[in-house]
């Protein structure tokens, strides 16, 4: 916008000095011109005083050159004030065309498209990360939990389970997508969002439709991001860890 704003004041103030000097030199050649007729009409009138037509355009041209300066010239300062505002306008315009024309170029698009892609692995890396910091939630899902017992393994669940929410509540704030309990009647009317509700079972015909809640769908109340580091491995999910003794 600054840029835009200094591009504008200066193209206004060289097209208001090139078309200054424009105007003085039109108003200059016009007063040299009608005063050097005015001379060469004098002197024909003066040798020929017998003809009258010499006298009156002489006299024409010298009214002519008293009134340039008081009515022809302030017209044509007016008429180049008049050009000079019209071209600033025209030239004012076009960068802020190309300038709304640049993000949809085809040959940044596709690198900020790649970036998006990028950034949303490394976000999706960096909340699993979170998971396995606070809850040890990967170590959980590749341990082989055939040799152990079932009160072992919700004993374990239950640590599992308190850290992993922390993170869920930190990042997300889970909210649920309908408000009615599950195991509820409800009635969905035509029109419903089709992507926060799914239809299971026998689903015929159109809309309403009358059933039971079976989940209640899950939806994000906020979503605080974190700002990643440029120089950390995007695909390093957490560390290994080496005891030194």
């Amino acid at each position: 916008m600054n840029a835009e704003k200094a591009f504008s004041r200066r193209s206004f103030g060289v097209i208001l000095l090139f078309m200054g000097l424009l105007c003085l030199l039109v108003m200059a050649l016009g007063y040299w011109g009608i005063a050097h007729i005015s001379v060469r009409l004098t002197a024909l009138a003066s040798a020929h005083p017998d003809i009258a037509d010499f006298k009156a355009v002489a006299n024409w041209a010298a009214d002519t050159k008293g009134r340039f300066i008081c009515y022809v010239a302030p017209l044509i300062a007016a008429g180049f004030a008049l050009w000079s505002l019209l071209l600033w306008l025209a030239i004012r315009r076009k960068p802020s065309k190309l300038q709304t024309a640049l993000p949809s170029s085809p040959v940044c698009e596709p690198e900020n498209r790649l970036d998006r892609e990028q950034q949303d692995k490394r976000l999706f890396i960096h909340l699993l990360s979170m998971f396995q910091r606070e809850g040890r939630l990967l170590d959980f899902l590749s341990e082989n939990l055939d040799g152990y017992e079932d009160a072992q393994i919700g004993a374990a669940v239950r640590s599992i389970h308190e850290n992993c929410n922390k993170v869920t509540l930190k990042y997300l704030s889970l909210r649920p997508v309908l408000d009615q309990e599950e195991g509820q009647t409800l009635t969905l009317q035509k029109g419903f969002d089709t992507a926060a509700v799914k239809l299971v079972g026998n689903v015929a015909g159109e809309p309403p439709f009358t059933g039971v809640i079976r989940h209640k769908g899950w939806k994000t109340g906020k979503l605080e991001l974190p700002t990643l580091s440029a120089s950390q491995d995007a695909s390093l999910i957490a560390p290994a860890e080496v005891e030194i003794s």
